[in-house]
This record gives C-alpha cells, sequence and structure tokens, in this order.
C-alpha cells in the first residue's frame, strides 16, 4: 500500500482500445471489446439461447458462439468449469479456467454471463499456447522444498500462516506453456512472505515468483486517543479481543504479537476497559475489522472475506517500528510505526479495509498481483477503504504523524500529488513494484472518484466495483477490462440506460481508459 521509489520511470502513450458503447444505449446484438493491445477481453450483448442441463453445460456451449472471437477451436477439453453463482437478478455467472492436458493454464479464464440460458456476455483471456510438457518429472515435495528455499522461509525464522501444496499448473511464458508447480507460502517472520512460486516440473528451476505482499507506508481507547465500544467474549474471568455478535460461522478476533514476527497471543483484559497504551492498536485493529464486515455484509450481503463467514484475524504489533500492513493470505498485520512518521498502522479505518478487500478480491477475481491487473488489486482496495471510510480521498492520514514527512499515501481525487498517473497518458513503464502496481493504480482511483463524486454516493460506486470484481472479471483483467467489467456491472445493477452508465463512461474516458 505504500508508495514504492521508482527510479527510472520510462513513459507510454498507449493507444484507445476498439472498447466504445455510446452513452445510454443498450448493447447490440454483439459487441466484441478488446483492450489498448488489441486483445480481446469480452463479447457482449444479446448471444443468443443455449442449452443444458448444468451451468457448465451452458457456460461450455455458450463459449463455442465465441471460439472464433477469442481464438480458441472448441469449447469441450479446452475448458473447465471452477464455479458457478446465481446473482441477486437471476443471472448465473459461472467461471470456467483454460486447461492443456487436464491441466489449468494460469491467468487464463473466461465467464459465462446468463439467465435462464439467455447468454448476455462472455469475459474472459485466451492464447493459445504450446505445452513444454506433458507430465511432471520432480516430485511435488521437491517443488515445495524449492519454494521454500526460493523465499528464504526456514522453521528457525518463520511461522507458516498456510498449507504447503503444489499445484500442477501451466504457466504462459511468451508462446509457451510451461508446466509448473504453483506453490503458495504464507509465513510470518522478519520479512512477511505471502508469495506464489511457480517451479517448473521437469527441472525444478524457479520459473516465476509473485510476491503478492502489499506494502504500506504506510484506536476501549484507540489510536487516535478516541473512545470505541468493542464486542469481546468473557472466558474464565478475562475478557478476550474476540467478537461472535456477527451472522458469521467464525468470529472477529484480534491477537498480539509483541514485536515479535513469528509468534501470536490472545489479547485479553480483566475489566473489559481497554484503554492501556498497548491495547490501542488492539482495539482499532478489532473494531474496524468489525466495521468493514459490516459494510460488506449491510450492503452487498458478503458474509467475511470467503462470503462463507470465515474468521476474521487481525494481529497487531507485529515487528518493531515496522512501518507497514500487508494481507497475507490468513491474517491482516499490522506494525506499529516508527514513531516518527508512521503511528500504529491499525489506526486509519481505509487501511483496515484496503487489507480486507485484499483478501475479497483473493476471493473472487483473483486479480493477479503484477502490471494493470496487480494495479486493479490495489486501486480496488483503496476505492472500498474510500468508500468504508467515508470521509475524504486520501489513503492512511489518521495514522501519518504531522511532520513526518507524510501527509497520506496516495489522493484518489488528484493522484499526482503523491506521484502516480491520473490517466493512460502518464502510465509507468517499470519492472519495479510488480510492475507498478502501487504507482498505476492511479489512474483506476481517478476513475472511481470521478463515477462516485458524478452519481453521489460513494455507496452506489461501491456496490458496483464489488459486482464487477465479483462476477465480471478475472484474475488477468487489464484497465480496458475493468471499465467493461464495471460498465457491465452498473448495467445490471441500474441499467445501461441510467444516469449512471452514462457517468461510468465518461468517468473510464476522462482517465484515458476506453
Amino acid at each position: 500500500m505504500n508508495k514504492k521509489l521508482v527510479t527510472t520511470l520510462v513513459m507510454s502513450s498507449l493507444v484507445a482500445s476498439a472498447f466504445a458503447i455510446n452513452a445510454g444505449a443498450a448493447p447490440a446484438d454483439k459487441q466484441v471489446l478488446k483492450n489498448e493491445k488489441g486483445a480481446v477481453h469480452n463479447v457482449v450483448g444479446k448471444l443468443g439461447k443455449v442449452s443444458g442441463s448444468t451451468a457448465e453445460e451452458r457456460a461450455l456451449n455458450a463459449l463455442d458462439r465465441v471460439k472464433a472471437d477469442f481464438g480458441f477451436a472448441k469449447a469441450t477439453g479446452n475448458f473447465k468449469a471452477k464455479e458457478s453463482h446465481v446473482d441477486e437478478l437471476g443471472t448465473s455467472h459461472t467461471k470456467l479456467n483454460n486447461v492443456i492436458n487436464g491441466i489449468e493454464v494460469f491467468g487464463q479464464q473466461m465467464i459465462v454471463h446468463e439467465n435462464a440460458g439467455e447468454v448476455s456476455g462472455i469475459t474472459g483471456t485466451y492464447k493459445a499456447l504450446v505445452p513444454t510438457a506433458t507430465k511432471a518429472s520432480i516430485e511435488s515435495s521437491t517443488a515445495v522444498d524449492k519454494a521454500l528455499a526460493e523465499t528464504g522461509v526456514t522453521p528457525e525464522g518463520y511461522q507458516l500462516t498456510g498449507a504447503l501444496a503444489a499445484q500442477l499448473v501451466y504457466l504462459p511464458v511468451g508462446n509457451q506453456a510451461v508446466l509448473t508447480y504453483k506453490v503458495s507460502v504464507n509465513a510470518l517472520g522478519d520479512t512477511p512472505v505471502n508469495s506464489d512460486v511457480f517451479v517448473n516440473a521437469v527441472d525444478g528451476s524457479i520459473t516465476k515468483v509473485i510476491n503478492k505482499v502489499e506494502n504500506v507506508v504506510g484506536t476501549g481507547i484507540g489510536v487516535l486517543g478516541d473512545t470505541k465500544s468493542i464486542n469481546t467474549t468473557l472466558k474464565s474471568g478475562a475478557y478476550y479481543l474476540e467478537d461472535t455478535t456477527k451472522p458469521m460461522t467464525g468470529i472477529i478476533r484480534t491477537r498480539d504479537m509483541k514485536n515479535r514476527t513469528s509468534l501470536m497471543y490472545d489479547m485479553t483484559d480483566a475489566d473489559n476497559v481497554w484503554n492501556t497504551t498497548t491495547q490501542r492498536a488492539a482495539v482499532d485493529a478489532q473494531f474496524y475489522a468489525g466495521q468493514v464486515y459490516d459494510w460488506y455484509k449491510n450492503n452487498v450481503n458478503r458474509n467475511s472475506i470467503d462470503d462463507n463467514g470465515m474468521t476474521l484475524d487481525s494481529l497487531v504489533h507485529y515487528s518493531k517500528n515496522y512501518n507497514n500492513a500487508f494481507w497475507n493470505g490468513t491474517y491482516m498485520v499490522y506494525g506499529d510505526g516508527d514513531g516518527v512518521q508512521f503511528r500504529n498502522f491499525s489506526g486509519a479505518v481505509d487501511v483496515i479495509g484496503h487489507e480486507l478487500t485484499h483478501g475479497v478480491t483473493e476471493k473472487t477475481s483473483g486479480l493477479v498481483y503484477q502490471d494493470q491487473s496487480g494495479a486493479l488489486n490495489e486501486s480496488w482496495s483503496d476505492a472500498m477503504g474510500a468508500v468504508i471510510e467515508g470521509k475524504n480521498w486520501l489513503m492512511g492520514e489518521d495514522i501519518c504523524i504531522p511532520g513526518g514527512g507524510y501527509t497520506a499515501f496516495r489522493s484518489m481525487q488528484d493522484p499526482t500529488i503523491y506521484g502516480d498517473p491520473d490517466n493512460m497518458s502518464k502510465y509507468v513503464v517499470t519492472t519495479s513494484d510488480n510492475g507498478g502496481v502501487h504507482t498505476n493504480s492511479g489512474i483506476p482511483n481517478k476513475a472511481f472518484y470521478n463515477f462516485a463524486t458524478a452519481i453521489g454516493s460513494r455507496t452506489i460506486a461501491g456496490k458496483v466495483w464489488y459486482q464487477a470484481d465479483r462476477d465480471y472479471m478475472t484474475s488477468t483483467t487489464d484497465f480496458s477490462g475493468a471499465r467493461a467489467a464495471t460498465l457491465q456491472a452498473v448495467a445490471a445493477l441500474y441499467g445501461s440506460t441510467s444516469s449512471y452508465y452514462t457517468a461510468l463512461q465518461s468517468a473510464w474516458t476522462n482517465v484515458g481508459v476506453n
């Protein structure tokens, strides 16, 4: 979440995409939408009726109708359903993974949108690839060892926070599909780890690493000295920071790392008055996690990060003088700040909204944390943080100490204040920061600001952004695809002839995303 310092910025002007829908007009019978590089990301319109007793059968039949547009020969054998759900308006959104030899291709997905067999659109990414191998030559346990070595995670210095498993996937590299084991490593230590490591399944070499710890440069009584009411649990004569009042299968819980990097301890209090200095960060983490949960449940009926009531776990007092907060795939983790530039990182609801939304995105679109999809991942978290806070368009200003050099991390109203682009003409091409995910997020951030202020409602804008993420975006959606996704979401919620639809078109056009 923090500003990455990029020493060399290469600016590029991007050609406008072929995507255009007239303001207020209903979709034509069929439109093929492309990004600025000419790659198809959506086919929308009245695509006809398909048959099938299951959502997967209907989806496969629908894909055959657009095979020429995306460039594949047939759907059966090339795609396999991952999951399907019916939205509040009765439309089924069926997600399918591209497969080669029955093995998933990382980042190549399709989403079929249909209602009672009537197909209204297909979202996705496809590229024909040549597989490098048909079966693995190394064991999955070897791949796990290679991934641990690559990330530096050892039993002595780290605590694993997620199960280690190796999934066989094809990784697109140029025109090839490289057979790899995808190993997700989640661990807490001096340097937190949340990485997807792709280990070549033939020779054991490291093909790719995606580091998903999104850094932030980055209160009973909270961090800012304000008094809050928090839900706790009484057990064996002590009160715990555990909230069991929400309509979820899990709980909302905050624990203490006592300025260490691997162990966690329950937060307890004898009289249920959480007013000591060391409790302040925990009070805010607990309170704000509940606030974020309530927004998602009350506004879009999402029950926790996984929509199945999972526990929301927060860890405070991570490491010493740690200027960071991050979602590590299991926990929201907050440092204390250095006391010069930053306070405790749990002291801002927009920061906590941001971190929790990373978890939501992981469970919905799964936006890959690199390049444009990574910038969208960051931007969607910023947007929901701003919606839930509802105060201004700055990110993290409440934890910035006056005189410490920072007034906030980013501005959605004017990204350029903090050195971020606000238009595609200023897009930064870089290999740093996973392709500038914290920098180029300024462009979709500005688009969200444009939309929310034009319609006069952060809540409506947040609903549109959430539905786009859940139903109309794949793991490799780019900026042009995000425009299409949000337009499909606003059309589904409010109609393609609504003023919201027109305002959203203008919001994206004004940042150069077409």
